[in-house]
Protein backbone atom coordinates (compact mmCIF):
# COMPACT_ATOMS: atom_id res chain seq x y z
CA UNK A 1 0.00 0.00 0.00
CA UNK A 2 1.31 3.45 -0.86
CA UNK A 3 2.32 5.57 2.10
CA UNK A 4 2.98 8.74 0.14
CA UNK A 5 0.98 11.82 0.98
CA UNK A 6 0.61 11.13 4.64
CA UNK A 7 1.73 14.47 6.04
CA UNK A 8 5.40 14.72 6.97
CA UNK A 9 7.53 17.51 8.33
CA UNK A 10 9.42 19.58 5.77
CA UNK A 11 11.62 22.55 6.54
CA UNK A 12 11.82 25.61 4.32
CA UNK A 13 14.98 27.51 3.48
CA UNK A 14 15.16 30.93 1.92
CA UNK A 15 18.55 30.65 0.28
CA UNK A 16 19.01 32.55 -2.94
CA UNK A 17 20.62 29.59 -4.69
CA UNK A 18 17.41 27.62 -4.07
CA UNK A 19 15.32 30.41 -5.54
CA UNK A 20 17.32 30.82 -8.73
CA UNK A 21 18.17 28.47 -11.57
CA UNK A 22 21.64 29.73 -12.44
CA UNK A 23 25.33 28.90 -12.23
CA UNK A 24 27.83 30.79 -10.11
CA UNK A 25 31.43 31.76 -10.79
CA UNK A 26 32.21 30.76 -7.22
CA UNK A 27 30.98 27.20 -6.74
CA UNK A 28 31.87 27.32 -3.05
CA UNK A 29 28.52 29.04 -2.52
CA UNK A 30 26.86 25.61 -2.45
CA UNK A 31 29.17 24.45 0.33
CA UNK A 32 28.55 27.71 2.19
CA UNK A 33 24.80 27.15 2.09
CA UNK A 34 25.28 23.67 3.55
CA UNK A 35 27.35 25.19 6.34
CA UNK A 36 24.58 27.71 7.08
CA UNK A 37 22.06 24.88 7.28
CA UNK A 38 24.44 23.08 9.65
CA UNK A 39 24.57 26.25 11.79
CA UNK A 40 28.28 26.73 11.10
CA UNK A 41 27.77 30.39 10.43
CA UNK A 42 31.31 31.75 10.80
CA UNK A 43 32.73 29.15 8.41
CA UNK A 44 29.98 29.88 5.91
CA UNK A 45 30.54 33.63 6.08
CA UNK A 46 34.29 33.22 5.54
CA UNK A 47 33.64 31.10 2.46
CA UNK A 48 31.12 33.60 1.10
CA UNK A 49 33.60 36.44 1.60
CA UNK A 50 35.96 34.55 -0.70
CA UNK A 51 33.17 34.28 -3.26
CA UNK A 52 32.61 38.04 -3.10
CA UNK A 53 36.22 38.58 -4.17
CA UNK A 54 35.78 36.27 -7.15
CA UNK A 55 32.49 37.79 -8.31
CA UNK A 56 31.91 41.15 -6.56
CA UNK A 57 28.76 42.03 -8.53
CA UNK A 58 26.85 38.87 -7.62
CA UNK A 59 24.04 39.65 -5.18
CA UNK A 60 23.68 36.11 -3.84
CA UNK A 61 26.89 36.03 -1.78
CA UNK A 62 26.24 39.11 0.40
CA UNK A 63 22.58 38.08 0.72
CA UNK A 64 23.63 34.67 2.07
CA UNK A 65 26.04 36.37 4.47
CA UNK A 66 23.16 38.46 5.78
CA UNK A 67 21.04 35.33 6.06
CA UNK A 68 23.76 33.64 8.13
CA UNK A 69 23.86 36.65 10.46
CA UNK A 70 20.07 36.53 10.74
CA UNK A 71 20.00 32.83 11.64
CA UNK A 72 22.74 33.53 14.19
CA UNK A 73 20.57 36.31 15.68
CA UNK A 74 23.10 39.01 14.83
CA UNK A 75 20.45 41.26 13.42
CA UNK A 76 22.39 44.52 13.33
CA UNK A 77 25.19 42.86 11.37
CA UNK A 78 22.63 41.42 8.97
CA UNK A 79 21.15 44.88 8.43
CA UNK A 80 24.59 46.43 7.85
CA UNK A 81 25.36 43.73 5.31
CA UNK A 82 22.10 44.25 3.45
CA UNK A 83 22.37 48.03 3.39
CA UNK A 84 25.74 47.71 1.66
CA UNK A 85 24.09 46.09 -1.35
CA UNK A 86 20.92 48.16 -1.46
CA UNK A 87 21.87 49.70 -4.81
CA UNK A 88 22.60 46.41 -6.57
CA UNK A 89 20.65 46.20 -9.82
CA UNK A 90 19.57 42.57 -9.41
CA UNK A 91 17.85 42.80 -6.03
CA UNK A 92 14.80 40.61 -5.52
CA UNK A 93 11.76 40.88 -3.27
CA UNK A 94 13.55 38.49 -0.88
CA UNK A 95 16.03 41.28 -0.14
CA UNK A 96 13.34 43.55 1.28
CA UNK A 97 11.77 40.62 3.09
CA UNK A 98 15.02 39.76 4.88
CA UNK A 99 15.89 43.38 5.65
CA UNK A 100 12.44 44.06 7.06
CA UNK A 101 12.55 40.84 9.08
CA UNK A 102 15.73 41.95 10.81
CA UNK A 103 14.23 45.28 11.79
CA UNK A 104 11.22 43.40 13.11
CA UNK A 105 13.46 41.07 15.14
CA UNK A 106 15.00 44.21 16.67
CA UNK A 107 11.47 45.28 17.68
CA UNK A 108 11.32 48.10 15.17
CA UNK A 109 7.98 47.30 13.51
CA UNK A 110 7.47 50.71 11.93
CA UNK A 111 10.86 50.50 10.22
CA UNK A 112 10.05 46.96 9.08
CA UNK A 113 6.77 48.11 7.53
CA UNK A 114 8.58 50.96 5.78
CA UNK A 115 11.05 48.49 4.25
CA UNK A 116 8.27 46.16 3.06
CA UNK A 117 6.42 49.13 1.54
CA UNK A 118 9.61 50.22 -0.20
CA UNK A 119 9.97 46.74 -1.63
CA UNK A 120 6.37 46.72 -2.81
CA UNK A 121 7.00 49.83 -4.87
CA UNK A 122 9.55 47.81 -6.86
CA UNK A 123 7.81 44.44 -6.63
CA UNK A 124 4.05 45.18 -6.43
CA UNK A 125 3.14 41.53 -7.01
CA UNK A 126 5.33 40.14 -4.22
CA UNK A 127 2.90 38.24 -2.01
CA UNK A 128 5.69 37.58 0.50
CA UNK A 129 6.02 41.30 1.29
CA UNK A 130 2.30 41.60 1.99
CA UNK A 131 2.71 38.53 4.18
CA UNK A 132 5.45 40.17 6.22
CA UNK A 133 3.45 43.39 6.62
CA UNK A 134 0.57 41.30 7.88
CA UNK A 135 2.74 39.44 10.38
CA UNK A 136 3.93 42.73 11.89
CA UNK A 137 0.35 43.96 12.21
CA UNK A 138 -0.75 40.61 13.63
CA UNK A 139 1.82 40.65 16.41
CA UNK A 140 0.78 44.19 17.24
CA UNK A 141 -2.78 42.82 17.51
CA UNK A 142 -3.93 45.01 14.63
CA UNK A 143 -5.91 42.14 13.19
CA UNK A 144 -7.96 44.06 10.63
CA UNK A 145 -4.78 45.53 9.12
CA UNK A 146 -3.16 42.09 9.15
CA UNK A 147 -6.08 40.48 7.32
CA UNK A 148 -6.16 43.31 4.78
CA UNK A 149 -2.48 42.78 4.04
CA UNK A 150 -2.79 38.99 3.76
CA UNK A 151 -5.78 39.28 1.44
CA UNK A 152 -3.97 41.84 -0.72
CA UNK A 153 -1.11 39.34 -0.96
CA UNK A 154 -3.57 36.70 -2.15
CA UNK A 155 -4.77 39.04 -4.89
CA UNK A 156 -1.35 39.97 -6.26
CA UNK A 157 0.19 36.48 -5.98
CA UNK A 158 -2.71 34.01 -5.71
CA UNK A 159 -0.62 30.83 -5.64
CA UNK A 160 1.70 31.98 -2.82
CA UNK A 161 0.54 29.84 0.13
CA UNK A 162 1.68 31.71 3.23
CA UNK A 163 -0.93 34.48 3.11
CA UNK A 164 -3.67 31.82 3.16
CA UNK A 165 -1.90 30.15 6.09
CA UNK A 166 -1.73 33.28 8.23
CA UNK A 167 -5.22 34.53 7.36
CA UNK A 168 -6.66 31.06 7.84
CA UNK A 169 -5.20 30.74 11.33
CA UNK A 170 -6.47 34.17 12.33
CA UNK A 171 -10.01 33.49 11.20
CA UNK A 172 -10.14 29.97 12.65
CA UNK A 173 -9.10 31.42 16.00
CA UNK A 174 -11.88 34.00 15.82
CA UNK A 175 -15.65 33.81 16.18
CA UNK A 176 -16.04 34.10 12.41
CA UNK A 177 -14.43 30.90 11.20
CA UNK A 178 -15.88 30.45 7.71
CA UNK A 179 -13.17 32.39 5.90
CA UNK A 180 -10.54 30.56 7.89
CA UNK A 181 -11.89 27.22 6.72
CA UNK A 182 -11.79 28.35 3.09
CA UNK A 183 -8.32 29.87 3.33
CA UNK A 184 -7.00 26.95 5.35
CA UNK A 185 -8.14 24.37 2.83
CA UNK A 186 -6.66 26.39 -0.02
CA UNK A 187 -3.38 26.52 1.88
CA UNK A 188 -3.23 22.75 2.33
CA UNK A 189 -3.63 22.36 -1.42
CA UNK A 190 -0.96 24.93 -2.29
CA UNK A 191 1.60 23.77 0.28
CA UNK A 192 1.48 20.03 0.69
CA UNK A 193 3.22 17.70 3.15
CA UNK A 194 4.80 20.28 5.46
CA UNK A 195 4.74 20.88 9.19
CA UNK A 196 2.37 23.78 8.59
CA UNK A 197 0.12 21.51 6.53
CA UNK A 198 -0.23 19.17 9.50
CA UNK A 199 -1.08 22.09 11.75
CA UNK A 200 -3.81 23.37 9.43
CA UNK A 201 -5.21 19.88 8.81
CA UNK A 202 -5.89 19.55 12.53
CA UNK A 203 -7.19 23.11 12.83
CA UNK A 204 -9.64 22.56 9.97
CA UNK A 205 -11.05 19.39 11.50
CA UNK A 206 -11.25 20.83 15.01
CA UNK A 207 -12.87 24.05 13.79
CA UNK A 208 -15.58 22.21 11.86
CA UNK A 209 -16.14 19.88 14.82
CA UNK A 210 -16.54 22.83 17.20
CA UNK A 211 -18.91 24.68 14.86
CA UNK A 212 -21.17 21.68 14.17
CA UNK A 213 -23.00 20.53 17.29
CA UNK A 214 -25.02 17.35 16.75
CA UNK A 215 -27.26 16.28 19.63
CA UNK A 216 -29.20 13.80 17.53
CA UNK A 217 -30.40 13.38 13.93
CA UNK A 218 -33.11 15.97 14.46
CA UNK A 219 -31.28 18.54 16.56
CA UNK A 220 -28.22 20.28 15.14
CA UNK A 221 -26.60 23.64 15.83
CA UNK A 222 -24.05 25.29 13.56
CA UNK A 223 -22.04 28.46 14.16
CA UNK A 224 -19.45 29.66 11.66
CA UNK A 225 -20.07 33.40 11.85
CA UNK A 226 -20.92 35.36 14.98
CA UNK A 227 -22.35 38.28 13.06
CA UNK A 228 -23.36 38.76 9.44
CA UNK A 229 -23.67 42.19 7.88
CA UNK A 230 -26.12 42.53 5.02
CA UNK A 231 -25.56 45.11 2.29
CA UNK A 232 -28.93 46.55 1.20
CA UNK A 233 -27.80 46.62 -2.43
CA UNK A 234 -27.02 42.91 -2.24
CA UNK A 235 -30.49 42.17 -0.87
CA UNK A 236 -32.04 43.98 -3.81
CA UNK A 237 -29.93 41.81 -6.08
CA UNK A 238 -30.98 38.73 -4.10
CA UNK A 239 -27.37 38.17 -3.08
CA UNK A 240 -26.79 37.18 0.55
CA UNK A 241 -23.62 37.35 2.64
CA UNK A 242 -21.53 34.32 1.78
CA UNK A 243 -21.52 32.92 5.31
CA UNK A 244 -25.31 32.57 5.23
CA UNK A 245 -25.04 30.52 2.05
CA UNK A 246 -22.22 28.46 3.55
CA UNK A 247 -24.11 27.74 6.77
CA UNK A 248 -27.30 26.85 4.91
CA UNK A 249 -25.52 24.18 2.90
CA UNK A 250 -23.69 22.89 5.95
CA UNK A 251 -27.04 22.51 7.71
CA UNK A 252 -28.48 20.48 4.83
CA UNK A 253 -25.38 18.29 4.76
CA UNK A 254 -25.59 17.42 8.46
CA UNK A 255 -29.19 16.17 8.34
CA UNK A 256 -29.36 12.45 9.11
CA UNK A 257 -26.09 12.29 11.06
CA UNK A 258 -26.03 11.66 14.80
CA UNK A 259 -22.29 12.16 15.42
CA UNK A 260 -19.22 13.92 14.06
CA UNK A 261 -16.23 11.83 12.99
CA UNK A 262 -13.80 11.78 10.08
CA UNK A 263 -15.98 9.22 8.28
CA UNK A 264 -19.26 11.06 8.87
CA UNK A 265 -17.74 14.42 8.02
CA UNK A 266 -16.45 13.09 4.69
CA UNK A 267 -20.06 12.17 3.86
CA UNK A 268 -21.27 15.61 5.00
CA UNK A 269 -18.78 17.23 2.66
CA UNK A 270 -20.06 15.21 -0.28
CA UNK A 271 -23.63 16.26 0.55
CA UNK A 272 -22.53 19.89 0.95
CA UNK A 273 -21.02 19.84 -2.54
CA UNK A 274 -24.20 18.42 -4.07
CA UNK A 275 -26.41 20.95 -2.28
CA UNK A 276 -24.15 23.83 -3.28
CA UNK A 277 -24.23 22.86 -6.94
CA UNK A 278 -28.00 22.45 -6.90
CA UNK A 279 -28.79 26.07 -6.09
CA UNK A 280 -25.80 28.26 -5.32
CA UNK A 281 -22.85 27.74 -7.65
CA UNK A 282 -24.22 30.17 -10.26
CA UNK A 283 -24.78 33.11 -7.91
CA UNK A 284 -21.94 32.26 -5.54
CA UNK A 285 -19.04 30.86 -7.61
CA UNK A 286 -16.10 29.66 -5.56
CA UNK A 287 -12.71 28.54 -6.86
CA UNK A 288 -12.22 26.03 -4.05
CA UNK A 289 -15.66 24.45 -4.42
CA UNK A 290 -15.16 24.19 -8.17
CA UNK A 291 -11.93 22.29 -7.43
CA UNK A 292 -13.86 19.99 -5.09
CA UNK A 293 -16.36 19.32 -7.88
CA UNK A 294 -13.49 18.39 -10.18
CA UNK A 295 -12.40 15.80 -7.63
CA UNK A 296 -15.95 14.50 -7.23
CA UNK A 297 -16.20 14.10 -11.01
CA UNK A 298 -13.00 12.05 -10.91
CA UNK A 299 -14.23 9.90 -8.00
CA UNK A 300 -11.48 10.99 -5.61
CA UNK A 301 -13.34 13.48 -3.40
CA UNK A 302 -14.06 11.03 -0.58
CA UNK A 303 -10.40 10.06 -0.34
CA UNK A 304 -9.40 13.72 -0.53
CA UNK A 305 -11.61 14.51 2.46
CA UNK A 306 -9.96 11.78 4.50
CA UNK A 307 -6.54 13.04 3.43
CA UNK A 308 -7.36 16.69 4.12
CA UNK A 309 -8.54 16.23 7.71
CA UNK A 310 -6.35 13.26 8.66
CA UNK A 311 -4.42 14.98 11.47
CA UNK A 312 -7.69 15.81 13.22
CA UNK A 313 -8.48 12.10 13.55
CA UNK A 314 -5.33 10.10 12.90
CA UNK A 315 -6.74 6.80 14.13
CA UNK A 316 -9.82 7.24 11.97
CA UNK A 317 -7.66 8.05 8.96
CA UNK A 318 -5.34 5.06 9.48
CA UNK A 319 -8.30 2.70 9.80
CA UNK A 320 -9.95 4.13 6.68
CA UNK A 321 -6.74 4.02 4.65
CA UNK A 322 -6.08 0.41 5.63
CA UNK A 323 -9.58 -0.62 4.59
CA UNK A 324 -9.61 1.49 1.41
CA UNK A 325 -6.07 1.33 0.08
CA UNK A 326 -7.09 1.08 -3.59
CA UNK A 327 -9.33 4.15 -3.32
CA UNK A 328 -6.59 6.09 -1.57
CA UNK A 329 -3.95 5.07 -4.10
CA UNK A 330 -6.22 6.25 -6.91
CA UNK A 331 -6.56 9.61 -5.18
CA UNK A 332 -2.80 9.93 -4.70
CA UNK A 333 -2.16 9.13 -8.36
CA UNK A 334 -4.67 11.78 -9.45
CA UNK A 335 -3.78 14.42 -6.88
CA UNK A 336 -0.04 14.34 -7.50
CA UNK A 337 -0.32 15.08 -11.21
CA UNK A 338 0.62 18.69 -11.94
CA UNK A 339 -2.44 19.32 -14.08
CA UNK A 340 -4.72 18.39 -11.17
CA UNK A 341 -3.42 20.97 -8.71
CA UNK A 342 -5.53 23.79 -7.33
CA UNK A 343 -4.90 26.85 -9.50
CA UNK A 344 -5.74 30.09 -7.71
CA UNK A 345 -4.25 32.37 -10.35
CA UNK A 346 -7.41 32.94 -12.38
CA UNK A 347 -7.56 36.29 -14.16
CA UNK A 348 -9.93 38.70 -12.47
CA UNK A 349 -11.17 36.09 -9.96
CA UNK A 350 -10.28 36.52 -6.29
CA UNK A 351 -11.39 34.17 -3.52
CA UNK A 352 -11.55 37.03 -0.99
CA UNK A 353 -14.24 38.66 -3.16
CA UNK A 354 -16.14 35.39 -3.61
CA UNK A 355 -16.59 34.76 0.11
CA UNK A 356 -17.65 38.22 1.29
Amino acid sequence: MKKVFVFVIFLFAVHQICAQDKTYKCEKVYDAVKLIDAEKYDEAIAMLRECEKIDPQEYTYPYEIALAFTYNKKYNKAIDQLLKIKNYENLRADYYQLLGNNYDYLEKPEKAIAIYDEGLKKFPNAGRLYLERGVVFEFEKKYDEAIASYEKGMRVEPNYPSNYYRAGRLFMNSQNTMKGLIYGEIFVNLERTTKRTKEISKMLFDTYKTAIKIENQNKVQIAFCKSVQIDVSDVNNEKLPYCMVFEKNILFSVIGHDSFSLASFAKMRERFLKEYYLKDIKNYPNILIEFQKKMEDNNVFNAYNHYLFQIGDEQGFDAWQTANSAEYDKFVDWYTKTENGLEMNQKGVFISDQIK
